[in-house]
């Protein structure tokens, strides 16, 4: 049987994939730059798992990044 899967294509032919590896040494040294306030985040809004939906889908413009706060 033919594979039937649909590649979507950007208009103008050009894509980046790109894949992020987490490393804890560099992990950790943006945490002490932040805590240090040689770091400066932009978080705009931060919601629990249970409003993460709406919070990454939101109705009007945010300014910043969105947090999803995931507690055990």
């Amino acid at each position: 049987m033919p594979d039937r899967r649909v590649v979507a294509r950007p208009a103008d032919g050009l894509a980046i994939d790109f894949v992020v590896e987490a490393d804890r040494v560099e992990l950790g040294e943006i945490v002490q730059r932040v805590r240090d306030g040689r770091l400066r985040t932009n978080i705009g809004d931060v919601a629990s798992l249970d409003d993460a939906v709406g919070a990454l889908n939101p109705t009007t413009r945010r300014l910043g990044k969105t947090v999803i706060r995931v507690l055990p």
